[in-house]
C-alpha cells in the first residue's frame, strides 16, 4: 500500500510503482525505501495495537462467545448482538441488499410512471 500508493503521513500520496512493466522495480532511492519500511511498520505496530486494545476491551464478550459456542456449536449473528450490540456499521450485505431494494424500487416507479403514461395517451 505504502509503495504502490503512499498512504501515510511522510511519503504523501504517489505512486512508486512502476507502471511500465509488470513486475515491481525499484524506481526510487535507498532512502526512501527505508522511510517505505519504517511507515509499513509504524502502520503495522499501531494497528497490532488497536487489536490488542480492542480484544482488551471486550475480553468478557468474547469468553461469553467461547462459552456459547461450546454449548451449542452454532451461533448466529443475533447470538453475537446480544453479546457485543449492533456494529456502528453497515455489513457489505446489508449494502449490497438495501442497493437491491432501491434499485427494485427506482425500477417499480419507473414501471408505473409508463403504465400512466401509456393511460395518458390512451386518452
Amino acid at each position: 500500500m505504502v509503495a504502490y500508493a503512499g498512504m501515510s503521513d511522510k511519503l504523501p500520496n504517489l505512486c512508486y510503482y512502476n507502471q511500465q512493466e509488470y513486475t515491481f522495480q525499484k524506481p526510487y532511492s535507498e532512502t526512501t525505501a527505508k522511510l517505505m519500511d519504517e511507515e509499513v511498520l509504524k502502520m503495522v505496530n499501531e494497528q497490532y495495537q488497536r487489536a490488542k486494545q480492542i480484544l482488551s476491551e471486550h475480553k468478557d464478550g468474547h469468553a461469553q462467545l467461547a462459552q456459547m459456542l461450546v454449548d451449542r456449536e452454532v451461533i448466529f449473528a443475533d447470538d453475537v448482538e446480544k453479546i457485543f450490540g449492533k456494529r456502528p456499521w453497515q455489513s457489505r450485505s446489508e449494502e449490497l441488499l438495501e442497493a437491491q431494494m432501491r434499485a427494485e424500487a427506482e425500477r417499480m416507479a419507473e414501471e408505473r410512471a409508463k403504465e400512466l403514461e401509456a393511460k395518458k395517451s390512451e386518452k
